[in-house]
């Protein structure tokens, strides 16, 4: 099979220009190729298939109902194998390892399933990114083990801002920075990404909330009026803002139990996503006895499923305040003004990188840079290292301003 050839970075990524696995596609809608492109990734996990559900309903309802329209939709499926077995993955997550390294080395000697699946995602999404003219958005529809209110994960841009906040979901910010996941990895070919996290895997009421996330994708990204006959997007919101219970709007990651299967790791029953924990308050168990939650904070992802390499993330809320702050410090060019900080310097290698002396600058560095909009990328004993959140690429014969 011939695969995408690749080099150290997403823009140089290349397709072998072969017909699309029709296989895959679950669904496209849209001529108009000068409007808004919404690329939709259900099943990237294979035990979750509400995405997939509910990709089906709404690809049926503007079918049959031919609304105005503007732009392109394109909703594929993500891990087909692990989807037809009821799997997470066959071999390894395929929602880990969208990293330049793995990515290069997967499409160069794919090893796995889940290798295959990547490439495969990656001869689709590449040239339909790059040949959009318009804005290209990107949904990727999930669930999670435990009993969850809706929320949404993204890199905390923005634009992307802009547009998770019209779902009307909590927003859990800085996942990222702990997991290499593909919406991440896409951002860097300039899309406007999120994952839509609609509740447990098995409950039906999950399909309902991302089939209501999509239409309100849909409409946020320009391509159904908002008086669409197609849908109530009234009737959308309500369902997700009463699916909520009046969860706090915006949350950070600040912690990640990383596992593996010989710490035989087994969550305590009964803990749902978001629930508040005390620093040392034991939630799970391993080989080695009890786990103790380093911090306060709130469960997130807590794992209830056979497969996984993330025990429990911690979050916090953060107030709407600071990011209202970040927005004004961004729009002035305050990240102008990081070079001048002492102990940070600009990296030789990325314009877009600064390195961060430990021993130099030590309060509230990952609250500024956060603030400025960069994330964490790698520590050291002696150093941090920050990367903006700017895309490399915005597509062929675009600026990435």
């Amino acid at each position: 099979m011939t695969r995408p050839a690749s080099a150290a970075s997403p823009s140089r990524v290349t397709t072998a220009n072969r017909p699309i696995d029709e296989r895959r596609i679950l669904g496209r809608y849209g001529d108009d190729v000068d409007g808004p492109l919404v690329l939709c990734v259900a099943g990237i996990h294979g035990n979750e298939p509400s995405g997939v559900h509910a990709v089906r309903r709404v690809i049926a309802q503007l079918a049959e109902l031919q609304p105005a329209f503007r732009g392109r939709f394109l909703a594929v499926s993500g891990n087909r194998p692990a989807l037809q077995a009821g799997r997470r993955f066959i071999d390894r997550d395929l929602n880990r390892g969208w990293n330049v390294r793995r990515v290069s080395r997967t499409l160069e000697r794919p090893e796995t399933v889940e290798d295959e699946e990547q490439a495969a995602l990656l001869e689709i999404l590449v040239p339909a990114i790059r040949e959009a003219a318009g804005p290209v958005y990107l949904v990727d529809l999930h669930t999670t083990s435990s009993a969850s209110p809706p929320f949404l994960t993204l890199g905390d841009s923005l634009k992307t801002r802009m547009f998770a906040r019209k779902l009307g979901m909590p927003l859990v910010l800085g996942i990222e920075e702990k997991i290499d996941a593909m919406v991440d990895y896409l951002a860097e070919f300039g899309t406007v990404g999120v994952g839509i996290e609609a509740g447990q895997h098995e409950d039906p009421h999950s399909v309902d909330l991302h089939e209501a996330g999509l239409w309100l994708s849909l409409a946020a990204a320009g391509c159904l009026p908002e008086d669409t006959k197609v849908v109530d997007l009234g009737a959308c919101r309500t369902e997700i803002r009463e699916a909520r219970n009046g969860l706090s709007r915006v949350f950070e990651v600040i912690y990640r139990r990383a596992i593996n299967p010989e710490d035989m790791f087994r969550m305590t029953p009964g803990f749902a996503n978001f629930t508040a924990v005390r620093a040392g308050q034991i939630v799970a168990h391993d080989a080695r006895g009890p786990v103790p939650t380093p911090m306060r904070g709130r469960l997130f992802l807590p794992l209830y499923q056979a497969q996984g390499d993330d025990g429990y993330f911690l979050v916090r809320s953060i107030s709407p305040f600071w990011l209202r702050v970040s927005a004004v410090l961004r729009r002035l060019g305050a990240p102008k003004l990081l070079p001048l900080l002492p102990g940070v310097h600009r990296s030789e290698r990325r314009e877009d990188t600064f390195v961060v002396s430990r021993t130099v600058a030590r309060w509230l560095v990952n609250e500024i840079f956060h603030l400025l909009g960069y994330r964490l990328v790698r520590e050291t004993r002696r150093h941090v290292v920050f990367r903006g959140r700017k895309p490399r690429l915005r597509k062929q014969g675009e600026s990435t301003d």
